[in-house]
């Protein structure tokens, strides 16, 4: 992790988009005191007059020390990209459009054919969170572009994680915790419909539900372990124990009239893993569904 401070590198950043992220953005550079040039598609006054919100991306950027986009997605900021290209000769553009790995690549690939300097970034945080110390963002490019960027850096408080050169890491990062994120919250409205079908009132549910999670955070170590050395002896969870817990959720949410949802392919899992292993084979055993072939 790094946490950079230096006031002297930037004296004006600009930023292009002024979605909920992206004024997030404005407002702290603003408030760590850099002078802060925007632009967004449509126009959108803001109320911290300290933001000039100028009428074009090229506008924008003109005599911006650093340009910082955040857009609706890939396809966008290339487009911005483009419009730039030519007003931003050897300053560092940091793209925090939201994207799939793949996308991030290809951006990074582009803004090089178009020659400029280029830093790909994920804000693993909510809005609320952004200039926080609980703020998380992630950053990957060329070394000397990333120093260039430290303005941001400090702006955005928490934690600045550099990450390497690979453009597809931060949007990687970025989408395996909210894999974890959204199945979580649905796992969670699922249990409390499960709890509610039998009298349960969800204040009354949300406590057991905090301390499962709390069990569930204890058990990724083992879980990393066993999917890093693909063995999966460690006498942990037998598997077919763990099935029939499943299969009793199953069959208590059609009971109650409630769509299994995610508990079902969990189940289904977690069968095809048995027909194929001994039943005391830990349940972590599932994740061969997602991993590759081990090699011969």
């Amino acid at each position: 992790m790094v946490s950079m401070t230096d006031r002297n590198v930037t004296t004006t950043i600009s930023v292009l988009g002024l979605g909920a992220m992206g004024a997030a953005i404005a407002g702290a550079l603003v408030a760590d005191g850099r002078r802060v040039r925007a632009w967004n598609r449509t126009p959108k006054p803001l109320p911290d007059g300290r933001i000039d919100v100028v009428d074009s991306p090229a506008a924008a950027v003109e005599g911006a020390d650093l340009v910082v986009v955040c857009v609706r997605d890939h396809a966008a900021s290339r487009a911005v990209l483009e419009q730039i290209a030519p007003h931003v000769a050897g300053r560092v553009v940091v793209n925090l459009s939201t994207g799939t790995p793949t996308e991030a690549v290809a951006s990074a690939e582009h803004a090089a054919s178009l020659g400029v300097r280029y830093v790909t970034g994920a804000v693993m945080v909510p809005t609320p969170l952004v200039a926080t110390e609980h703020c998380v963002v992630l950053y990957a490019g060329a070394p000397a572009d990333l120093q260039q960027v430290e303005p941001l850096f400090a702006a955005m408080r928490g934690a600045s994680d550099v990450v390497g050169e690979d453009h597809a890491v931060p949007p990687a990062l970025d989408l395996a915790m909210l894999d974890i994120y959204f199945a979580g919250m649905y796992a969670h409205l699922h249990a409390t419909a499960l709890a509610a079908a039998h009298g349960i009132d969800p204040q009354r549910f949300l406590p057991y539900a905090q301390g499962i999670v709390g069990t569930l955070g204890a058990s990724l170590a083992d879980l990393t372990t066993s999917v890093g050395k693909r063995q999966y002896d460690a006498g942990q969870a037998r598997l077919d124990m763990c099935l029939s817990f499943l299969e009793h959720i199953v069959t208590s949410s059609r009971e109650a009239g409630i769509d299994p949802g995610l508990a079902e392919q969990v189940r289904a899992s977690s069968a095809r893993a048995l027909s194929g292993r001994p039943p005391e084979t830990d349940w972590d055993v599932v994740a061969e569904d997602f991993l590759p072939p081990i090699a011969s």
